[in-house]
C-alpha cells in the first residue's frame, strides 16, 4: 500500500511560491498526537531575514534553516537541548558572512549549528587549488574553509506528513551551488522524523546537473555540547586507524577519547580516524556524558561516508565548548591534498550521490549502555592502529 502523504509547499520559486508564516498543529496534520510543523522569518541583527522551520514530533523538536543550505540549527528531546553554544549569535544570514575574510575562515562567522553541511564542491581547509579556468588554462582559484552550501538558500521547501503504521514528519528542500563556468552541484534533503521517537534521518541527494564530470567533497560537521559534553565524556567509535592532524592533538593522543572541563583558551585538537563497519557498510559512533546518563548516536554508513574526523573544542563557555563529530567523503584537509589521495569524489553528467545520516538521543544509562554494545560489538575482533604522530595518508 502506497504511503498517504499531506504536503504544504512554503517555497518554490519556480511558481513563485513564497509562505512567510505557517503553523500546522495536529489537527491540521491529520495526527490523533500531540505534532507541530511551523515556519517563521526571524528579524533583528545578523538573524535579519533567515527562515526557520521547526518540526515537533511530540517529544523531539528541532529547528531547519533553509537561509542557510538546509542545516540543523538545533534541537530538544524531552527538555535536553541538542546543540551547542557558539560566540555567534545566530542563525546568521549568509549576508553577513564574509568568506574571504581572515585568510578564508569567514565561514566560521555564521557557525552555530547542531548539523551543518560542508561542501558541496569542496570543503576542509582553506587554500589554493589548480583548476581549469573559463579559458581551459589551469588557474589558482582560493578556496574558503568548508566551501559555500551551509551559506546558500533553498529555492524550493516543502513539508509534508506521511501516513502509514506511524505518521513521520519531513522537510524538504532543493539548494543549488552553481555558477557560469563552474560545477553545477544540487542538494536535495530530505529530514524527517517519526512521530513521537527519539531521532531524526537527513536522506541527501547530491547532483551533478552539468554534461561534464564534477568533483564533489561533503562533510557533515555534527556539532554537540552539554549535556553530551562534560568533563570526562567520552566518545565510542568502531574504526581501523586513529591519527592526529598535527602536533597539538598529538600531544593529546592519550586522551583523543575524552574531554575535559571547560579550559580558557583550549587550542583545538583534531584527530582523523577510518571508520570500521558491518559488512553492509553500517556503522557509528556514540558521544556520552561522563556519568553515562545522556549519549547522542550518530548512524550512517561508510560506503557513502568513508571518513570520520573529531573536533575537540573545549574552550570556556564563552569561547565555545564543543566536540565536532564529522562523517564524510574526505578528511577536511585542502582539497588539492584529498585528491592527491584519491578521497575527492567525481559524479558524471547526472550522476546522484546518495547519502543517509541518522541521529538518536538517549535519554538513560540503560540507552547510552545498549548503544556503548552495539559499539563494541562492531569493534569486535579489529584492534585499532594508533598512530602517535599525523600520517601522510591522513593529513
Amino acid at each position: 500500500m502506497n504511503e498517504k502523504i499531506s504536503q504544504w509547499v512554503l517555497t518554490d520559486t519556480e511558481r513563485n511560491i513564497w509562505v512567510e508564516t505557517l503553523e500546522l498543529g495536529a489537527a491540521e496534520l491529520g495526527i490523533a498526537a500531540p505534532a507541530r510543523i511551523s515556519k517563521r522569518v526571524l528579524h533583528g541583527g545578523l538573524q535579519e531575514g533567515v527562515e526557520l522551520v521547526e518540526v515537533d514530533n511530540g517529544a523531539l523538536s528541532f529547528s531547519i534553516l533553509p537561509t542557510r543550505g538546509m542545516g540543523l540549527w538545533r534541537g530538544s528531546y524531552r527538555g535536553e537541548f541538542i546543540g551547542w553554544r557558539s560566540p555567534v549569535r545566530g542563525p546568521v544570514h549568509p549576508q553577513f558572512v564574509h568568506a574571504n575574510e581572515r585568510g578564508g575562515l569567514g565561514w566560521l562567522q555564521g557557525f552555530d549549528e547542531c548539523i551543518v553541511r560542508c561542501g558541496l564542491e569542496s570543503n576542509g581547509a582553506p587554500g589554493v587549488d589548480i583548476l581549469p579556468g573559463n579559458t581551459g588554462e589551469p588557474m589558482p582559484v582560493q578556496l574558503g574553509l568548508h566551501g559555500r552550501i551551509a551559506n546558500l538558500p533553498a529555492h524550493y521547501v516543502a513539508v509534508e506528513v506521511g501516513r502509514e503504521a506511524q505518521p513521520v514528519l519531513r522537510v524538504r528542500g532543493v539548494v543549488d551551488e552553481a555558477a557560469l563556468f563552474l560545477p553545477q552541484l544540487r542538494l536535495t534533503s530530505c529530514i524527517s522524523t517519526v512521530l513521537g521517537s527519539n531521532a531524526l534521518l537527513i536522506t541527501d541527494e547530491i547532483e551533478n546537473r552539468k554534461p561534464v564530470p564534477a568533483e564533489m567533497q561533503l562533510l557533515y560537521h555534527c556539532n554537540f555540547g552539554a549535556p553530551f559534553m562534560d568533563a570526562g565524556a567520552r566518545l565510542l567509535l568502531p574504526r581501523t586507524t586513529t591519527a592526529p592532524r598535527d602536533a597539538t592533538a598529538a600531544a593529546g593522543l592519550t586522551q583523543w577519547d575524552t574531554y575535559r572541563e571547560p579550559t580558557p583558551g583550549y587550542i583545538e585538537q583534531v584527530y582523523f580516524h577510518r571508520p570500521h563497519s558491518a559488512p553492509d557498510g553500517s556503522t557509528m559512533a556514540l558521544l556520552h556524558n561522563a556519568a553515562g546518563t545522556r549519549g547522542v548516536a550518530l548512524r550512517y554508513n561508510t560506503r557513502q561516508l568513508p571518513c570520520f574526523t573529531q573536533w575537540k573544542q573545549g574552550g570556556s563557555l564563552g569561547e565555545g565548548y564543543v566536540t565536532g563529530l564529522e562523517p564524510a567523503t574526505n578528511y577536511p584537509n585542502q582539497r588539492a591534498t584529498e585528491r592527491r589521495h584519491g578521497r575527492v569524489v567525481t559524479l558524471q553528467p547526472g550522476e546522484i550521490y546518495r547519502v543517509e545520516l541518522k541521529m538518536e538521543v538517549l535519554l538513560s544509562a540503560a540507552e547510552v549502555h545498549a548503544a556503548g554494545r552495539e559499539v563494541a560489538a562492531l569493534q569486535a575482533g579489529v584492534t585499532p592502529q594508533v598512530s602517535r604522530l599525523p600520517l601522510p595518508d591522513f593529513s
